[in-house]
């Protein structure tokens, strides 16, 4: 599994920068690595025992506390690097007749760190289940005609509705989006984890979601690790139209406004259509055009699109993370884009994946984009 390997490096460092150094006898020192171990290669038991690596069939109760350990152990990592390296300088400096050293002995020390980290992965953990407050996000659009100047969609992305996040929290969100009011509310992906008959009584909830020009969808990448083609269907018989390289135009206040949707690109590995923009060439001339992709990319520079709608990324989910997370999206973490007049907006995200449960300076929204003129 990929993931063994960052896995393996998070857990040498710990080894060699903390657990080491700690007072204790050696059989202490084992357990503790050992105890590391448990956590960090909590991939490989999610897939062995729980029968899906990206949703197990774990108690909720006991994913919830590998989650929070797993949590800390990355926020542990990034402390300990702030610690070594302030080590460093104190230590280079004493070259220069300074007596500065760390405060505390390696122990306190130690366990002032891992219990720093403890807390921030429990204060991250509610901060991603936590029902999101609404971001708002003008939008300038150079060519918006001033009769949709201040046109509205709502954005919900990466909802991830499965094992953590149930039915009540769907609900709560589901209020809150018909609350907005808005012209549009578009899901662009990651919308569950876990089957159409397992979630069935947990997504209900989306049948209510409502909006004056309609509520439209576009698959992830999680969607086809449960049968994409279902998961179509199921969302299409919940009153989300589910957009395939396809779109719909409206008619608002004498313009032409289209909304566009292409399938995620994981599609191609399940046999099913992957992201074709052809028919892009088809769209009514002189309209304003917005583009829902799970994953961002520049593609809002090109044919034509005015904005384009992604998630994916979850903003990087912790600060300190999202230099890693923008390395592997070409630079687009989260936020708004110009590309030269076109815009992308990547939404962090209105769940959360229960493979990755935390959430520092990174907060969950839904989204209410306003367009504007100029």
């Amino acid at each position: 599994m990929r993931l063994a390997i960052p896995s393996l490096i998070l857990i040498s460092y710990i080894t060699f920068s903390l657990i080491l150094w700690m007072p204790g006898r050696p059989w202490m020192r084992i357990a503790a690595v050992l105890l590391l171990c448990i956590i960090g290669f909590k991939y490989i038991f999610y897939e062995k025992i729980g029968g899906s690596f990206i949703a197990p069939a774990f108690p909720p109760a006991l994913q919830l506390v590998m989650e929070v350990c797993y949590s800390a152990m990355i926020i542990l990592v990034f402390l300990l690097v702030i610690k070594d390296i302030l080590a460093v300088l104190l230590f280079i400096s004493r070259w220069f007749g300074s007596t500065y050293s760390l405060p505390f002995s390696p122990g306190i020390r130690g366990g002032l760190l891992i219990t720093a980290a403890l807390v921030l992965s429990l204060y991250g953990t509610w901060q991603a289940l936590k029902v999101p407050r609404v971001h708002t996000v003008e939008v300038a659009v150079p060519r918006l005609p001033e009769s949709l100047d201040g046109f509205t969609i709502a954005q919900l992305t990466d909802l991830h509705v499965g094992p953590l996040l149930k039915r009540p929290w769907v609900q709560n969100v589901v209020n809150i989006t018909n609350g907005l009011g808005a012209d549009l509310v578009v899901l662009t992906g990651d919308i569950i984890d876990g089957y159409p008959q397992a979630l069935a009584d947990d997504i209900e909830p989306f049948k209510a979601l409502k909006a004056k020009y309609g509520v439209f969808g576009i698959t992830g990448n999680h969607e086809y690790y449960f049968n994409g083609r279902k998961w179509t269907a199921a969302l299409d018989a919940l009153g989300i139209t589910m957009l395939e390289n396809d779109y719909r135009s409206f008619f608002v206040n004498g313009e032409t406004l289209v909304l566009a949707g292409v399938p995620d690109e994981r599609s191609f590995r399940y046999g099913e259509p992957g992201p074709d923009l052809a028919f892009m060439k088809t769209l009514p001339e002189n309209s304003i055009r917005v583009l829902l992709k799970h994953r961002p990319s520049s593609l809002a520079a090109n044919d034509g699109i005015d904005l384009q709608l992604s998630g994916h990324t979850h903003g990087g989910h912790l600060f300190f993370l999202k230099w890693l997370i923008a390395s592997h999206n070409g630079g687009l973490v989260g936020g708004l884009f110009d590309f030269n007049g076109p815009k992308l907006y990547v939404s962090p995200g209105t769940g959360v994946w229960p493979g990755f449960l935390c959430r520092l300076g990174v907060p969950s929204e839904i989204t209410k984009l306003v367009l504007r003129r100029g």
